[in-house]
């Protein structure tokens, strides 16, 4: 192997790039500013159980990694902005990683996926096709996952209200009920609402921790749950059959929805099943007839004595291709549309 072949090249340039990220890791481990107490706190407070860590802890070393401030790093290539927003989306799907952290390990997993490509297939493109796949895979795995998260809190709402319920018929406060409740439930649910209580023993507004639950579950009902207790502190009334009347609510909300998921099933099962043909077919007639199903992303070439090709001409199998996934994803998209009703 000669360092004209391209696998060569490929090593080399993948052993400079790891060089450069610890030499970038290294000078930002030694220059970084020691993270604010307010920042200290406000990462702590999404993790009890990382907060008595702490404590116990104390003053033990730290790693490494601990010590590079990956924040600062992407900041300045994606904007204070979309940090911010995806430590909110990392929140709501209750993954322990700070942005910096997760979207280092999103180039990670490209890179290693694109030389790992390029290494067996022997094609640049499809390596940065699957890089390309690779970085935009966390969208729908952070959705999934954070549907997963609030669909699971929600089915707990009803049975911790009800728990609430009986404590306030006892004679407690609200917040005893919610302490009683909480060590009771199961997380997610369990976890969020001692979170609110420690936000409140720390001289937080039950309304504002209620907000930053809403931030970290955005659910409707508990929307609901929110509203009827702001409502029943400014104007007053019985909070015990308040409570009790909204988990009778959520309970129908949930029989409805799951009716309605019955009755979508078939439509999404159908789409699923069209959306997934082509794919399915086209790689088996890969496997069968390489050189016939390659035509699609395999650029054409010059006919040597034939006038050259025009671009259109030269791509049209990659373009035809894409038009194909598009049309397939934007039906998809379509049925799942039409079968999404709202309750």
């Amino acid at each position: 192997m000669s360092l004209n072949d391209p696998q060569v090249l490929e090593i080399i340039g993948c052993g400079v790039g790891f060089i450069i990220l610890l030499i970038v890791g290294y000078y930002q481990s030694n220059t970084a500013p020691q993270m604010d107490l307010r920042e200290k706190l406000k990462n702590l407070a999404k993790d009890p159980e990382a907060m008595a860590r702490e404590i116990e802890l104390g003053t033990e070393r730290k790693s490494l990694l601990s010590t590079v401030d990956f924040r600062s790093i992407f900041a300045r290539f994606t904007g204070q902005t979309y940090m911010d927003s995806l430590e909110k989306e990392l929140t709501q799907c209750d993954i322990p990683l700070k942005p910096g952290e997760f979207l280092a390990a999103r180039c990670g997993v490209c890179l290693l996926g694109f030389f790992l490509t390029c290494l067996l297939a022997h094609n640049f493109w499809i390596g940065v096709g699957v890089a390309g796949f690779l970085a935009v895979l966390h969208i729908p795995v952070l959705k999934i996952k954070r549907s997963m998260r609030v669909d699971k809190f929600v089915l707990q709402l009803a049975e911790f209200l009800v728990l609430i319920t009986n404590s306030l018929r006892s004679g407690q406060t609200f917040l005893q009920g919610v302490d009683i409740a909480s060590k009771d439930s199961p997380n997610p649910i369990g976890m969020e609402f001692r979170m609110l209580l420690k936000e409140t023993n720390l001289g937080v507004p039950v309304e504002t921790a209620f907000n930053n639950m809403l931030l970290r579950v955005p659910s409707e009902d508990l929307k609901i749950v929110m509203s009827a207790f702001s409502i029943q502190r400014n104007v007053g009334g019985n909070l015990a059959d308040i409570m009790d009347q909204v988990a009778a609510m959520i309970r129908q909300r949930i029989a409805i929805q799951g009716q309605i998921k019955v009755l979508t099933t078939q439509g999404k099962l159908s789409g699923a099943i069209v959306g997934m043909l082509p794919f399915g077919l086209g790689t088996v007639i890969a496997f069968i007839n390489y050189d016939y199903m390659s035509k699609l992303w395999t650029p054409r070439h010059d006919t040597p004595g034939a006038p050259p090709l025009a671009l259109t001409d030269r791509y049209l199998g990659p373009i035809l291709l894409a038009i194909g996934v598009f049309m397939q994803l934007l039906g998809c998209f379509v049925i799942y549309k039409i079968c999404d009703i709202e309750v």
